[in-house]
Parts: C-alpha cells; sequence; structure tokens
C-alpha cells in the first residue's frame, strides 16, 4: 500500500518535488514530507491530509469542449494542453 499527501481544500496531491502523483511506501514516511512541506512552503498540519492511494479518487471540474460545445467533466489537475476547453488543446 501507499500513500498520498492531499490538500484538504481542493482535494488535489501535495508534493514537495517535480512529480505530482508522487507516492510514499508508507505512513511514516508521507508523515515526514507533510512535516518538511509545512515548514518549507507554510502549509498547515491541518490543511494536508495522508490518503490511501488506492482510495485517492482525484476531484473532478466541468468544462465545456470548445469544439462541440458539449459539457464534459475532466480531471482538476489536467494540464491546460490537455483540457479540450482551452485553445491550446486544439491548437496542438
Amino acid at each position: 500500500m501507499s500513500y498520498v499527501i492531499v490538500a484538504k481544500g481542493t482535494g488535489l496531491i501535495v508534493t514537495d518535488g517535480p512529480n505530482k502523483t508522487r507516492a510514499y511506501k508508507t505512513h511514516g514516511a508521507a508523515q515526514a514530507t507533510r512535516t518538511r512541506l509545512c515548514r518549507k512552503a507554510g502549509w498547515s498540519v491541518d490543511e494536508l491530509n495522508i490518503v490511501a492511494r488506492d482510495t485517492y479518487r482525484a476531484p473532478m471540474k466541468k468544462v465545456l469542449n470548445l469544439m462541440s460545445g458539449v459539457e464534459i467533466e475532466i480531471p482538476a489537475d489536467t494540464p491546460r494542453c490537455c483540457d479540450p476547453s482551452s485553445e491550446l488543446y486544439w491548437t496542438m
């Protein structure tokens, strides 16, 4: 089982490195990283949860597809280049 650190307000994964889906092998390793994030980035311990990777579901947001006009749901952490509601998606 692995663990991720999740922000309570947004439900998105928070990491201390460039990898957005960073999972920690043990609960203790996730706690240590949460403590580092609180000291380094100014988070409070109450703002960050440690969740099992198996049970984590990314929050979804509704966007309007620019080409078809249909409203669709995509994960909230989707980059702009992969978001059909942005012009960048359709020009690539």
